[in-house]
């Protein structure tokens, strides 16, 4: 079975408004200076005219997505090992991505080094006396840690890709696909690869030449689009080794753990689904 079995009405529903959505903000975005001119240098006439697009073209995608949604023809490998590891493997991975860019979960309760006590007054002809023992406290602590970044280095999930959001949408995304039964619904769930890759590539494009915002190249060269080859060739000021353990250390790994969770509660929904009701799951 294969994308040549499916019909071209459920091709064009299934990546129609993923096209749209991915020709509109390049065309828009890359010709910006030309459309302000003809708006009357209006630039919030721009974000108008974008935003209507855009909106119009998320819309496209909804209405195709819902078209194409459990429609045959279907994958022979549907809920395969294969396919469910590689299903958990990317919404994991996604998930992850995703929690990075919520603030810090931390224990809410945790032991603290207690104040240190005042001295007692001594003479000055007996030595002070050494301070008692204390023991740490119990501290009740907001379960968001608000801490600003130290520094602005390239640290957390900016070591991977420039667009680690767009990218973790999409490894979202491509981990439904695999859980997809449907051929065209897998296809529809397939888009935001090709957004994050093409939409991605472009804004940096643009904002290396300084058109709607600005990729210095110093930050150029440490980071990348595809993640990962960024630390994998070593443009990093720690290097290859060194970007690793860094990324390591940044990492908000209780986020982390929480949208691992998520995704195996994916993953055992879809376990427990008879054989004919899995067709309809894709996450």
């Amino acid at each position: 079975m294969s994308l040549t079995s499916v019909s071209p009405s459920l091709v064009r529903l299934a990546v129609g408004g993923w096209s749209l959505f991915i020709a509109e903000n390049v065309l828009l975005s890359h010709n910006r200076t030309f459309v302000i001119e003809l708006l009357d240098n209006q630039e919030e006439h721009y974000h108008y005219v974008y935003g209507t697009c855009s909106t119009v073209a998320t819309l496209l995608i909804a209405y195709g997505y819902k078209s194409v949604r459990n429609q045959a023809p279907f994958f022979p490998s549907a809920g395969t090992p294969t396919r469910r590891a590689l299903a958990l493997g990317l919404q994991a991975a996604g998930l992850v991505g995703l929690s990075q860019m919520a603030p810090k979960l931390q224990v809410p309760v945790a032991l603290a080094p207690p104040s240190p006590s005042p001295a007692s007054p001594s003479s000055p002809s007996s030595p002070a006396p050494a301070p008692a023992p204390a023991n740490p406290v119990w501290q009740v602590r907001c379960p968001f840690d608000f801490t600003p970044s130290k520094d602005d280095s390239v640290q957390g999930m900016a070591r991977i890709s420039r667009h680690s959001s767009l990218w973790s949408f999409a490894s979202l995304s491509l981990g439904s696909a695999f859980a997809a039964a449907s051929i065209p619904q897998a296809l529809c769930l397939s888009g935001p690869l090709a957004v994050a890759l093409i939409g991605g590539a472009h804004q940096d494009y643009r904002f290396r030449r300084g058109v709607g915002g600005n990729l210095p190249p110093d930050l150029d060269k440490q980071t990348s689009n595809v993640p990962f080859a960024a630390m994998l060739l070593g443009n990093q000021k720690e290097g290859v080794l060194g970007s690793f353990v860094g990324l390591a250390d940044e990492i908000k790994w209780l986020n982390a753990g929480v949208a691992a969770t998520v995704a195996l509660g994916l993953a055992a929904r879809r376990a427990r689904l008879p054989p004919i009701a899995r067709k309809a799951a894709f996450s």
